[in-house]
């Protein structure tokens, strides 16, 4: 069947002039050729087909001045054909329009000044093989389908696709380069993105918000000012296989609750993070991020995305940021992070088959924010600080991991929980590290191979380790510096360099089951178990916690010597040792049915800060719990803050509270006559937690012993304060100002701990400097000379800083100098 055919032209006769005219003269079907020229005026398209062609593809342009399309389709099908289309009026919504019906665009040039270069609403656009360019926003499709395929789009303030409402409109195989935006869906728009490129982006080459959900395949984003892949509010989506580099932004970013599917994408050199999740979810599998400046993954602001396998490679910072977030994150591999493998802060991840490789340290919770981490098997291997390092107050619950080749394996700090089981920590200095009042529970769990110790407890740190293993260390099995629980059982110990348990006849410590039989040390055990409960459950060893007995009086010599060891204090050390000798007469008397009087164990100590009340205080807490007088031994530090509260009838509970706490060991309460200091309103508070002290000091009084401290004619005014006091704490210990020659012994001892040493001309101008200070009123005693010795540090840094290799003597050496003015 013939086609009808008309023909425009600007010459030759017959033809028509314009291409308008043509159009409303041409029947159904017909096909329009267009001779070269420029033509201006609206072409309009009703209710028909027709196809507009240029004769010589590229030499026939239409142009519209007016403000409205050059192009407009309206429910017809028309298919424009190798022409340029421009428009010159930036009121004009686009530069071609459909609506309600379907338009063809191949090898056309769409260019000029209005808002859109090609627009559908409720109709079709296929757009294939064009330049679209040099314009506010590029192809929109409103409630619209269609196709943008093998076309360059460029020069765009805004996006060169969009999909808004209900379209789904495909784009393929097209270059974007130099937009706002590349591929836009907006408020439920969809469609799909597949092999094309964006070069260049400012904001983000594809972005899909509200309802929206696009579909991304086999894309390459390069160069972008902004981020590559943007999801927000509701949206959703699939991306697949596509490779992002260089964008300034983030990778993938996805924020208010947006759930998109991303899977086997590349990204790299990104500006900003991999991929950031912000209070999202969706789903991130087999991706791999390399050289991001953030973390190449972050979890924040309630995120809970789940990332399924992928690679984290060489991050600047941070491999992986959770922060106040959740999410789970299994067969993810890590290698070579700036900074940490894994850093949360705060939130609830979970871990499946992590591997970490390199990195400062392995895995840092670090305590800005309560944090409930899981792991479900994971390896981490040569961090150059710690394998896994948590503080705060959250908790870490491990199984099936290993720390390998760090200087520290597993470090836990300030009140974090840390439960491991069938840990495995090798190589390394030491292997797990407890500070604070950090808890440990290891179940099943080895360490091996360190040079330092297997496990060191430091500051009030516990640990509960059953059924592990210590092997090939260079130092102690477990060093215990605590003073809290701890409880070793059923441990083997094999081929320690140091002893098994050192600090095992501390009173909180317990060790259950002997050593294995080629252990070079003895079974140990110690008074008290790990729950404070001060019962021996080894019937053998059931007479070493008995007052008197051979251990007991070996653990109570070490003591006093502990105490003889500090400097000065002569008094002190007299009276406590008399103490001492007064309960252990007492208990001989006791055992030979002989009258014993009553002895307060209540203690007043006076004195200045500075001069060793509270670590005196420690050692004679440990004391009483070798004597057998308390049953744990433990020391809980407070002061009037601790025990006041804000209003009337809240003071009674928080020093009930404190005072349960120190059951079984000592109260110390530091600047004690600050309870009867009038205050304005909360004066009558102090009073009140001075009663419930009487109170609760006679209703404990076989449970508990207090020392109050402070400045003595302060002291006696507390005492006059309720009568009860001054009956229970009949036994005041002075504390007097350290003497210069004391202070100097303790700035030597604090040197030769540190690895320093004090000249001759050093110790005498140092002691010259301590004769004068000591008469300053807020010197600090042993407070001060350490401030002293911490300020010769600096000074000897300052005047070393210009030597590029000093000598270790050098570095050793203390000189007059050093002592600050």
């Amino acid at each position: 069947m013939r086609v009808p055919t008309l023909v425009v032209s600007l010459t030759r006769p017959n033809t028509y002039r314009g291409i308008g005219p043509a159009v409303a003269a041409a029947p159904h079907g017909a096909l329009i050729l267009v001779e070269p020229g420029r033509y201006d005026g609206q072409v309009v398209v009703r209710a028909k087909a027709v196809t507009i062609r240029a004769v010589v593809p590229g030499g026939v342009t239409v142009e519209n001045r007016d403000a409205a399309p050059a192009v407009h389709c309206e429910g017809a099908e028309a298919a424009l054909q190798g022409l340029v289309l421009r428009t010159w009026s930036s009121d004009a919504s686009a530069t071609v329009s459909v609506v309600g019906g379907t338009l063809i665009l191949e090898s056309c040039t769409v260019t000029g000044q209005a808002v859109n270069a090609v627009l559908s609403e409720r109709g079709a656009a296929n757009v294939r093989n064009c330049h679209v360019h040099g314009m506010r926003r590029g192809v929109a499709f409103i409630d619209s389908s269609g196709v943008v395929e093998h076309c360059r789009l460029w020069d765009f303030d805004e996006y060169a696709v969009l999909s808004k409402r209900d379209s789904q409109p495909m784009m393929r195989h097209c270059h974007v380069q130099n937009v706002g935006q590349g591929f836009e869906a907006f408020e439920g728009g969809r469609g799909t993105v597949e092999d094309s490129q964006f070069f260049g982006v400012r904001q983000t080459a594809v972005a899909a918000s509200g309802r929206s959900h696009p579909t991304v395949r086999r894309c390459r984003i390069s160069d972008g000012r902004g981020s590559g892949l943007a999801f927000s509010g509701s949206a959703g989506g699939l991306v697949e296989d596509c490779e992002l580099t260089d964008v300034e932004g983030c990778g993938v970013e996805v924020s208010g609750g947006a759930k998109p599917d991303i899977r086997r994408c590349l990204i790299e050199r990104v500006g900003r993070n991999g991929i950031y999740v912000s209070g999202a979810q969706g789903t991130y599998s087999d991706c791999t991020v390399t050289a991001s400046r953030l973390p190449a993954v972050a979890a924040v602001s309630g995120a809970a995305p789940e990332v399924i396998g992928g690679v984290l490679r060489g991050a600047r910072e941070d491999a992986l940021l959770i922060q106040a977030a959740a999410g789970r994150y299994t067969n993810v591999q890590i290698e070579d992070p700036g900074r940490y493998g894994v850093r949360v802060q705060g939130g609830s991840p979970t871990f499946t088959n992590l591997t970490i490789s390199g990195g400062e340290g392995g895995m840092v919770l670090d305590g800005a924010v309560d944090a409930d981490v899981r792991i479900e098997g994971a390896t981490l291997q040569g961090a150059s600080q710690s394998g896994i390092a948590a503080e705060g107050s959250g908790r870490l619950t491990g199984t099936m991991v290993r720390v390998e080749d760090a200087p520290a394996g597993v470090v836990g700090a300030e009140t974090i929980s840390i439960n491991l089981t069938e840990a495995t920590v090798s190589g390394g200095v030491v292997g797990i590290v407890g500070a604070d009042q950090a808890s440990f529970r290891l179940d099943r769990c080895t360490v091996s191979g360190t040079t330092g110790s297997g496990v060191t407890l430091r500051d009030h740190s516990r640990l509960d380790m059953r059924a592990g293993t210590v092997r090939d260390c260079g130092g102690d099995g477990v060093q215990v510096e605590t003073d809290a629980p701890v409880l070793v059982d059923a441990c083997e110990f094999v081929n320690v360099v140091g002893e098994a348990v050192r600090g095992a006849d501390r009173p909180l410590v317990s060790v259950r089951a002997p050593h294995p039989p080629d252990s070079l040390h003895e079974p140990i055990d110690s008074a008290a178990d790990v729950d404070g409960t001060g019962r021996d459950d080894d019937p053998d060893h059931a007479d070493r916690s008995r007052p008197g007995g051979a251990d007991a009086a070996t653990s109570i010599d070490a003591l006093l010597a502990e105490l003889d060891a500090m400097i000065g204090l002569a008094a002190v050390k007299r009276e406590v040792r008399t103490l001492v000798h007064l309960i252990r007469v007492g208990d001989q008397r006791r055992r030979a049915n002989l009258p014993v009087l009553p002895l307060s164990r209540h203690l007043v100590f006076t004195g200045p800060p500075g001069t060793g009340k509270t670590t005196v205080a420690r050692i004679y807490g440990r004391l009483l719990a070798q004597l057998g007088i308390l049953s744990k031994g433990q020391v809980v530090e407070v002061a009037r803050v601790d025990l006041v509260g804000q209003y009337l009838g809240s003071t009674a509970l928080k020093t009930s509270a404190v005072f349960e706490r120190a059951l079984g060991g000592v109260l110390f309460v530091d600047e004690a006559y600050t309870l009867a200091r009038k205050f304005g309103a909360t004066s009558d508070l102090g009073l009140e937690a001075i009663d419930t002290l009487v109170k609760l000091i006679e209703d404990y009084r076989d449970q508990v012993v207090v020392i109050v401290a402070g400045y003595p004619a302060e002291m006696e005014g507390f005492l006059a304060t309720n009568p009860g006091l001054a009956s229970r704490f009949t036994k005041t210990i002075e504390f007097a100002d350290y003497t210069p020659d004391e202070l100097l012994a303790i700035v030597a001892g604090l040197a030769g701990q540190h690895g320093y040493d004090l000249t001759k001309p050093t110790s005498a101008a140092l002691l010259q400097r301590l004769t004068e200070t000591v008469h300053e009123p807020d010197f600090g005693n042993g407070r001060g000379a350490r401030k002293l010795f911490g300020a010769m540090i600096e000074r000897q840094a300052e005047r070393l800083a210009d030597i590029s290799a000093p000598t270790s003597e050098q570095l050793r050496l203390l000189l007059p100098g050093d002592i600050p003015h």
